[in-house]
């Protein structure tokens, strides 16, 4: 399906650059009269007649139509050949137990909602990312708006185009760029006099334009043109009394699977109030981007409702009664969403990289995340396991997962302003790539805060974590000089002797001897150390180096003899005031730089086993665990070998399979229309 609106939204002309593929538009169409025309936008004279005559007579592709809300939607041609998006409101036949009154009431409600639909599109028409309105008739006696016709997909196809996992996962960096775009667009909201609500976003009713970029330039580029559809459920922030669905007693119900607590309840105090807050939408986009990031919503409202059958079949079966279906629907009528999402919180977040079983198939799907990993790489004593590239890119995933869960409080006063929202969206998509080069260098992260000063704190925190570390190493090599001249100075000339299997020396203590072996730790921990200043390998070499070097000299002590006996003793305490000052620096490079040994392992203690699933794109090409640059690689054995032969037949079918879909998703994001017709 070529999106639930279609058509270019530019300075171009409608009609003559927007009409796909070609061919006749008015070919099987059916004719339509709009009757009663008024404008989206107020006009007089002979405007209003040509205006009027524009959409009078519409051509309709019944092959387009999907219903959308309490109406339907269907391309619509005008004999100017200009393509528009017709809506019509859908009422239900007459139920045989109901009145002449109370159907009257039931379609007079629909009507207001229906035009209630109207007015709100009406207050957003011509802003950035809402479709235009050109205004609302009836088509034999049927209310019906007529609107552009967008050209893209909804998220729905979206997500499927881009997913990188059998989950339906999408690139978490891609998902955020998405929430950062819808975020944007509900911010500027604000600046609307009286404020607007949408109320109902959810994967439908989103759509990323395609008239300009495809999809896949957008993914290239990294910003996406998106649009609000559907406002069916929309309401003007200051409108004052009832809601129009309290007016009309119709529940224009949203999206439950992405619908905040208070629009899935009719039972709370300030109600009204609460369903015109702008944080309704916030908890909405919220919700839309966990599902495209993670596979699955953040409540998983089937299952519940499944398991609140269960229980209750259970239960009859504890009292000995025999459960019904009728008592199962029952069961299914009792179970509530609204207190699914009160009483519980969403689970944390787990994205592609966290959950991915080949690692390297997902980071093959992005190109910029590839190459940030490539770069850190190439100054690394050595390359990461498959592991430590998990980790690296979940615990940077982790800072989406927090903003997300923020944005999903149940309280709706704890939640973020879209403005906010949008502040921790940018800050991480445009920090992403450099976070993933600090999370590998065991960096702290760049946070993505609600007030954007995420980038400021990051410099001052930097600042701070310089001045400490130069001081602690200021501290310890001046620790070290005091004891290292103090104990010369002390020992100089003194008479001593080494006595050890094979090997005796007598004679006088030289300055410099002392000064050399109370260096020696600090030296030998910075050689064993090398260039891994942040990470935990360099910490342990080092600590090893400083180990090494002190029980070396405290063994030569303990075998030696100093003239006067005193002198032993302080000989000693110097040795271990030395050890402890060369130790301190790398303690307090490693203390304050890697930090999240702990976090990565509790992240991938929270993956059940065997849970993640293999990526679509089957293994990359090139594993991310291989030596980078002119490394030696290691020699492969040959029993290794010939397993690699044996299993070479299986893979070369499994890759040519691989291909295959590769090449059937990159076809899909290069043509956004040869998706669509697949879709339809």
């Amino acid at each position: 399906m070529s999106g639930w609106l279609s058509g270019p939204r530019d300075s171009r002309s409608l009609g003559h650059s927007a009409i796909d593929g070609g061919g006749d538009p008015f070919s099987g169409a059916r004719v339509v009269s709009v009757a009663h025309f008024e404008p989206a936008a107020g006009m007089q004279g002979e405007a209003l007649d040509s205006y009027k005559r524009r959409f009078g007579t519409l051509f309709v592709d019944e092959s387009t139509r999907r219903r959308g809300g309490i109406g339907s939607v269907v391309r619509a041609t005008n004999v100017l050949g200009e393509q528009f998006a017709l809506k019509t409101l859908v009422i239900s036949g007459r139920d045989e137990r109901a009145s002449d009154a109370e159907y009257e009431r039931y379609e007079a409600g629909l009507k207001t909602a229906f035009r209630q639909e109207f007015e709100c599109h009406k207050a957003v028409s011509g802003l950035k990312g809402f479709p235009h309105l050109y205004g609302m008739g009836e088509i034999a006696g049927t209310p019906a708006i007529v609107m552009e016709w967008v050209c893209g997909e909804t998220l729905v196809h979206v997500c499927d185009a881009l997913a990188v996992d059998g989950a339906g996962r999408m690139p978490t960096l891609v998902a955020a760029q998405i929430g950062r775009d819808v975020f944007d667009l509900l911010a500027h909201l604000d600046f609307l006099e009286g404020g607007f609500v949408h109320r109902d976003i959810s994967l439908a009713n989103v759509m990323v334009r395609t008239s300009r970029l495809s999809l896949a330039e957008q993914v290239e580029e990294g910003f996406f043109d998106v649009c609000l559809i559907d406002f069916g459920s929309s309401t003007p922030e200051e409108m004052q009394g009832s809601s129009f669905t309290r007016v009309s007693s119709l529940t224009r119900k949203a999206t439950a699977d992405f619908a905040p607590p208070e629009m899935l309840t009719e039972d709370i105090a300030g109600i009204d109030a609460l369903r015109k807050s702008p944080k309704i939408d916030v908890y909405a986009t919220a919700s839309v981007i966990y599902r495209l990031a993670c596979g699955r919503a953040p409540f998983d409202l089937e299952a519940e409702a499944a398991q609140s059958v269960t229980g209750s079949g259970d239960a009859a079966d504890s009292r000995g009664e025999k459960s019904s279906g009728k008592n199962a629907e029952a069961t299914k009528r009792a179970f509530s969403p609204y207190r699914v999402k009160t009483e519980a919180v969403p689970a944390r977040p787990v994205f592609a990289h966290a959950a991915a079983a080949d690692i390297a198939a997902v980071v093959l799907c992005e190109p910029e995340v590839d190459k940030a990993l490539r770069r850190a790489c190439s100054n690394a004593a050595q390359a990461p396991s498959v592991d430590e590239v998990r980790d690296v890119l979940a615990f940077v995933d982790d800072q989406l997962a927090s903003v997300l869960l923020a944005c999903l409080s149940a309280d709706q006063g704890k939640r973020p302003t879209a403005h906010e929202a949008f502040n921790a969206f940018s800050a991480f998509c445009g920090h992403y790539l450099e976070n993933v080069v600090l999370s590998f260098q065991g960096e702290p992260l760049i946070p993505c805060t609600f007030d954007g000063s995420g980038a400021g704190s990051m410099r001052d925190m930097f600042a701070v974590r310089l001045a400490v570390r130069i001081a602690a190493w200021a501290a310890s090599v001046a620790v070290l000089v005091v004891v290292a001249v103090s104990a010369a100075y002390s020992a100089g000339g003194m008479e001593a002797s080494l006595l050890l299997p094979g090997m005796q020396w007598q004679g006088a203590l030289e300055p410099w001897i002392v000064v050399l072996a109370l260096a020696a730790p600090v030296v030998l921990g910075a050689v064993f150390r090398g260039p891994s200043l942040h990470s935990r390998a360099g910490f342990i070499r080092a600590s090893f180096g400083v180990a090494a070097a002190s029980v070396v000299e405290g063994f030569v002590l303990s075998n030696a003899t100093v003239a006067p006996s005193s002198a032993h003793a302080s000989l000693a305490a110097a040795l271990f005031a030395a050890a402890a000052a060369a130790w301190c620096p790398f303690v307090a490079d490693f203390a304050l730089a890697v930090v999240y040994g702990p976090a990565r392992k509790k992240m991938r203690g929270a993956l059940p086993a065997g849970a993640a699933p293999r990526g679509v794109f089957g293994a990359a090409a090139v594993a991310l665990e291989e030596p980078q640059g002119d490394r030696a690689r290691e020699s492969v054995s040959a029993e290794q070998e010939v397993s690699a032969d044996q299993e070479e037949t299986a893979d070369q079918e499994e890759s040519a399979e691989q291909e295959e879909s590769v090449n059937q998703k990159e076809s899909i994001l290069e043509d956004p229309r040869k998706e669509g017709d697949q879709s339809e």
